[in-house]
């Protein structure tokens, strides 16, 4: 019995695979807007009802093939956890490579942070690496902490909690306001960049630098 559960478990875990491959593919040719439930199961091999078997929904399912695109971020996070750095740094050199990867694949990343399931992002994120633990990476525990935030909001505020009262604008008393304006900042941004992909990705960055560096400044 326990052999046949154990089966079963590893059939499991190959289709969910299978799903999330096949959804990166359409992704990666169609864009996440149109990874439809029908598109998606054919290119795996499966009936369309199959995909509820293995996963909430088709957003669940996009948002997990999606983090095959924080590999970069992820890699120079990693590479960031070795290097001794002041918190504000820290902060804009972090900021600085996410901004680079978001405004490249715009709708994935608006998609990710600000669309359907975003509020259980930690739980996406370590679905994601028990399938795909070769694209998992090593960070120094507060970069770990961020990383595997429950959504952008809490990504966010980590990052801004070691900047309160370190010789910059933010204190205690504004640390929540401070941060819910990074994030509308960010989502502005990421919407110009969807409704009009001829923006130029550097200058969207460079646009939310500088906010970021008047705010900790």
């Amino acid at each position: 019995m326990s052999n046949t559960n154990n089966d079963k478990e590893i059939l499991k875990r190959q289709n969910r695979i299978r799903f999330i491959q096949a959804a990166q593919e359409l992704i990666e040719c169609e864009g996440p807007e149109n990874a439809s439930i029908r598109k998606i199961a054919e290119r795996a091999g499966f009936h369309n009802s199959t995909i509820y078997l293995y996963f909430e929904d088709v957003d669940q399912l996009i948002l997990l093939a999606s983090l095959k695109y924080f590999n970069e971020y992820s890699r120079a996070l990693s590479e960031l956890s070795t290097r001794e750095l002041t918190p504000s740094e820290k902060f804009m050199t972090i900021w600085s490579f996410f901004a680079k990867e978001v405004f490249q694949r715009p709708k994935i990343f608006h998609n990710f942070f600000f669309g359907k399931h975003s509020d259980n992002l930690t739980k996406i994120i370590r679905q994601y690496y028990e399938l795909f633990p070769e694209e998992q990476k090593e960070y120094s525990p507060e970069i770990e902490d961020m990383y595997y935030g429950q959504d952008i909001k809490e990504r966010c505020l980590k990052l801004l909690i070691p900047l309160a009262g370190a010789d910059t604008r933010i204190n205690k008393d504004n640390l929540e306001l401070v941060n819910d304006m990074i994030v509308s900042f960010l989502k502005y941004l990421l919407e110009q960049k969807c409704q009009n992909p001829s923006l130029d990705s550097d200058i969207l960055t460079d646009k939310l630098l500088q906010m970021l560096g008047f705010i900790i400044s």
